[in-house]
């Protein structure tokens, strides 16, 4: 007696205790949206253990239909929990609504009632004994058609349960699919168990292939548990991360047929659909699409819309299976830019008028000057004229610094190869007897298109004020922030009370107007210049790109 009781009490007992503490587990882990229905279900496995463990107990026939009457209550929720805790683990919650739990709960429920009263109709069991063996006991019937309803929704609800597990661990990540394959492994091994219990003699108490297939279904639970951690695994679903999307998603398939569209992406096909296609076809898109991107407009909800549309492809073991499109709303933006742009074009227009006006004044003034020069004047009288010419010449530089200054992000940012304009500038600047090193080949900028302007005021820069310049380098150097372009000669290089001050406007010798001018062009997109040369051995100038405004097609490490 011994011997056999822990043949067949052991395993219970283990199994109870592994799936025991698997519940507990769930229950004060991580707060998902499954963590009760898969809690009650591993409790109800763990209650199931040991009440298939007391039938074996029990030798009084009415004591063991009580008792199989709590295994097939016990059955149920597991297969209640079941059904909905995976449901709910694949991301398809929504679907658990209350009229849908009573749906999946009423033959379970029904089953349970059916059971307990059928000695009135005998529809489940025609015929009852019980088999005995080394002091054990084993529940032995023959079935009717309640019974085969009953294990047809059993097999039903386990095959359901794995085809949404499948679905979800082929759509899943790699690593996440380790615990939706222990899941599945399980609920098939209680399955087989099941139908071999069903369809086998039972004759010994001591091989009762239930609870093996359900002890080993517990194995596999505390195994891959504690291999995986898939009880506070949770899985999202692409249409629930896509679904509230502001974008309007479109995902179609090889042949450009719609597959999925989000909330906005059918909004756009109920209303668009037909001026999308044509846009489409006029492109001639097709699968591959390949990166696109271009703006277009559609009529949504009786207003004109601006959408920024993308393209990208599907693939499938390498090769192209269908394509995404998104449309992103930028009419706001748009109306902005031409808001901003209006404004822009009327300040200019009114900037021209007045250095227009404020010129042909000055003209005219000029000529009178000119010609009161011709008078006699005493010193005073010239003292005062030589006055006026000074302050004109100084109206007529704030009329030029004007007319550079209007020009500052006027015009739209574009991408512009560094080494290219630095020849360019070259080319125009007298740089005889100097050499030139850059380094600077692959360096895109997303810049002012005046950034030229830049690049000739450190070149004339160098050659006015360095005296004693034999050689410039220009160089690029990555830092933690974006990139620096640096621009640095050998010549006497800017005393260290001045490196602020020669950004100054109206600092200098000529205009005063170079540097100023160069920090506003670069402070439009974002960019900063600064002077870190050490004085008495070169100029160093450092412009700093931050991240996202530049490309660098080269190794940033030189």
């Amino acid at each position: 007696m011994e011997y056999y009781g822990a043949i067949v009490i052991v395993p219970n007992l283990l199994a109870a205790a592994f799936t025991a503490g698997v519940a507990y587990k769930v229950l004060k882990g991580k707060k998902t949206e499954h963590r009760t229905a898969m809690a009650i279900c591993f409790a109800f496995v763990s209650l199931n253990f040991m009440v298939l463990l007391t039938e074996k107990l029990i030798g009084d026939l009415d004591l063991a239909l009580a008792v199989v009457v709590l295994e097939y209550l016990c059955g149920s929720m597991i297969i209640i929990s079941l059904l909905t805790f995976v449901i709910q683990y694949i991301g398809l919650g929504r679907y658990i609504t209350r009229r849908n739990l009573l749906l999946i709960a009423f033959p379970a429920i029904l089953s349970v009632l059916l059971n307990s009263t059928n000695g009135l109709h005998h529809l489940f069991y025609r015929d009852v004994i019980i088999v005995q063996s080394h002091g054990f006991y084993m529940f032995e019937a023959e079935y009717g058609p309640l019974f085969v309803i009953w294990m047809g929704y059993m097999i039903s609800v386990i095959l359901i349960t794995n085809i949404l597990l499948a679905r979800a661990f082929l759509e899943t990540l790699p690593e996440r699919r380790a615990g939706l394959g222990i899941i599945m492994l399980a609920t098939l091994t209680i399955l087989f168990s099941g139908l071999l219990y069903v369809f086998s003699p039972r004759d010994d108490p001591l091989i009762d292939i239930l609870s093996i297939g359900y002890t080993l279904a517990a194995l596999i639970v505390f195994v891959g548990e504690r291999r995986s951690d898939f009880v506070n695994l949770e899985i999202i679903r692409f249409r629930e991360a896509i679904g509230g999307m502001d974008d309007a998603v479109i995902i179609m398939d090889s042949s450009l047929q719609v597959v999925y569209a989000n909330k906005q992406g059918q909004k756009v096909l109920d209303q668009s659909s037909d001026y999308l296609w044509g846009r489409m076809k006029a492109r001639g898109l097709k699968v591959p699409a390949g990166s696109n991107k271009w703006e277009t407009a559609m009529i949504i909800d009786g207003n004109a819309r601006h959408f920024v549309l993308t393209t990208s492809d599907i693939f499938r073991e390498g090769k192209p299976v269908g394509a995404v499109l998104v449309l992103h709303d930028i009419t706001n933006r748009k109306a902005l830019e031409e808001d901003l742009r209006r404004a822009n074009r009327s300040m200019s227009t009114l900037n021209q008028i007045l250095r227009h006006d404020i010129r042909n004044d000055l003209t005219a003034s000029w000529g009178y000057l000119g010609l009161l020069e011709g008078t006699e004047l005493n010193e005073r009288q010239r003292h005062l004229m030589e006055k006026i010419m000074e302050r004109a010449r100084s109206a007529n530089d704030h009329l030029d610094f004007a007319s550079a200054q209007s020009s500052l992000g006027m015009s739209a940012t574009a991408w512009q190869e560094v080494h290219s304009t630095v020849n360019k500038v070259l080319g125009k600047v007298d740089m005889d007897g100097i050499a030139v090193e850059s380094r600077v080949e692959g360096i895109r900028l997303l810049a002012d298109p005046l950034l030229e302007n830049v690049f000739h005021t450190l070149a004339d820069n160098t050659v006015r004020h360095g005296e004693r310049v034999t050689k410039v380098v220009v160089r690029g150097e990555n830092t933690e922030t974006g990139l620096s372009i640096i621009w640095e000669d050998d010549g006497i290089g800017v005393p260290a009370d001045k490196k602020e001050m020669i950004f100054d406007k109206g600092y200098g010798e000529n205009t005063g107007l170079g540097l100023y001018l160069a920090r506003e062009i670069l402070a439009t997109t974002g960019f900063t210049i600064a002077e870190g040369g050490e004085p008495g051995k070169g100029a160093r100038f450092v412009i700093k790109v931050p991240s996202g405004w530049f490309t660098w097609k080269r190794p940033l490490a030189q």
